[in-house]
């Protein structure tokens, strides 16, 4: 028996393996399954909706294809095929009737409501763009072990109707390990592991990765960031099908960029916590907090255009003088006018293990230790081991700042800016954090993985996270978006092979 070709012992056959159960992965299926394939989906952890489940819920989309390339190309920097860039731009044009129409199923419909008016940055097509949610129905009741969660699970119980009502198979805590191909590269199904022991699928049309990115992968973020450390937000993301996918051949894109904030971790849980400020900015906003580094120097515009996007970007910075990044951890600086104002952190989570609320006006974390209270500014620097005449003096010009309306060292939006003078005083410890990963397997416009030469891998699909079109910045919302035009790509071309047999 070879074990790696055709005359290998199945236990399992369908036509299309699908790995992962998020946004990607349950689009592809359905796709798939509308193009009259026989599908399976495997999701290694015990429930469906991975990181998809943990978004806002907000879907891009574009008025004019033409528009959206354009602001597509600005964004992705030369990093993406224009190719591949035109067909994300036409789906963005086409995605919301299908929208419409999976909607449907769950009683609801997309809230126009929740138009956002252009683009993250101000690019050219930036108009064109805009970003829908689903209007609210009985969501959440479906998925008790998700905790904290927004418009994510609402989007993601539309997905888990429509691949229900399709009674497409699902196989959880089920990870996949490895692609089974042939001596030629062809694949014909994989491995994973189920109840203790390997079981082998044949995919007697192709398999499609969409299993995430690498956000919980130590040794992959060590090797592909700059940062160190860098914290995850959901921790079901470990790297496996982009190694998958090396092994079979593939390219690789993107690898250095994520979808990072400075945020918050403690020995509490092993996942990071967002701020409240990690959606796209408001510029009329107060954020009560500057950062400073362990120096007690501001080092940045706390509040960038898309805090989750490139917020972790200024704490990048490696001082070759100290051997060290000064910036990891950094401290959120803020008073008791700031501490009034509501909850600083926000505390979403994709696992039963773990489930932890926020205090609404901070009290609980200074009680924890996590927010270090002071009477004055030299208690506070002195507490968290910065110099106190330099943190005194960053207040200080920071104060004057505000009274002045302006940010001449940083440029932040002066609506968005607070003075720091009302004790008692406060600081957060702050880390680089992803929310997701945009690198992985290069595909082409079909959505076929394709190796260093841009040969299409046979029998090797990507969609969503895994295969990310986005290498410099990225679109809010857009990462749903390529879940669904990606993965209703992937799924309708992988139903169309012919099978291997």
């Amino acid at each position: 028996m070879n074990p790696t070709g055709p005359l290998c012992t199945w236990d399992r056959e369908v036509d299309i393996v699908i790995v992962g159960y998020g946004f990607a992965g349950g689009v592809a299926g359905i796709s798939a399954h509308d193009s009259g394939a026989r599908v399976l989906l495997l999701e290694k952890m015990p429930h469906p909706g991975g990181i998809s489940i943990l978004s806002g819920g907000g879907v891009a989309f574009a008025r004019n294809a033409e528009s959206a390339l354009q602001y597509l190309k600005r964004t992705c920097n030369g990093t993406t095929p224009d190719e591949v860039l035109r067909t994300v731009a036409n789906g963005m044009v086409e995605i919301i009737d299908w929208i419409r129409e999976l909607a449907r199923v769950s009683g609801t419909e997309p809230s126009q409501s929740e138009l956002r008016g252009h683009g993250t940055y101000p690019f050219r097509g930036t108009n064109d763009i805009d970003s829908i949610k689903l209007k609210d129905f009985p969501a959440y009741d479906s998925f008790p072990w998700a905790k904290g969660l927004r418009g994510g699970a609402r989007l993601f119980k539309m997905i888990y109707d429509n691949v229900a009502l399709r009674k497409i198979e699902v196989l959880f805590s089920t990870p996949a390990k490895r692609l089974i191909t042939s001596a030629e590269g062809e694949v014909l199904g994989l491995a994973a592991e189920n109840g203790g022991r390997e079981i082998r699928v044949k995919a007697r049309k192709a398999v499609i990765l969409a299993c995430g990115g690498f956000e919980n992968n130590e040794a992959m973020k060590l090797q592909y960031f700059q940062a160190q450390p860098v914290y995850p937000v959901y921790l079901g993301n470990t790297g496996d099908g982009i190694q998958m996918a090396q092994k079979a051949g593939a390219a690789l894109w993107h690898m250095w960029h994520f979808h990072g904030a400075y945020g918050f971790k403690y020995p509490d849980f092993p996942f990071a916590i967002r701020h409240v400020w990690a959606g796209p900015r408001k510029d009329e906003r107060k954020m009560v907090w500057i950062a400073v580094d362990r120096f007690g120097h501001r080092f940045m515009n706390e509040y960038h255009p898309a805090p989750q996007d490139t917020g972790a970007r200024p704490l990048e910075f490696y001082d070759p003088d100290i051997q060290d990044f000064p910036r990891i951890p950094c401290y959120l600086i803020f008073d008791e006018q700031g501490r009034n104002l509501g909850p600083v952190a926000m505390v979403i989570v994709n696992d039963a293990r773990y489930h932890y609320l926020w205090s609404e006006d901070n009290k609980t974390e200074i009680e924890k230790g996590w927010i270090v209270k002071a009477d004055s500014i030299k208690e506070l620097a002195e507490q968290i081991k910065v110099t106190p005449d330099n943190l005194e003096a960053t207040i200080d010009r920071w104060n004057n700042h505000c009274t002045a309306g302006e940010d001449n060292d940083f440029h932040r939006p002066s609506k968005t800016m607070m003075p720091i003078i009302e004790p008692p005083f406060y600081a957060m410890e702050a880390w680089p954090i992803v929310s997701n990963t945009q690198g992985g397997p290069v595909h082409n416009p079909e959505q076929r993985v394709v190796d260093a030469m841009g040969t299409p891998i046979p029998r090797l699909y990507a969609a969503g996270e895994i295969t990310s079109i986005f290498g410099h910045l990225y679109l809010e919302a857009g990462n749903i978006t390529e879940c669904f035009v990606g993965g209703r790509i992937a799924g309708k071309n992988a139903a169309a092979e012919k099978p291997w047999e």
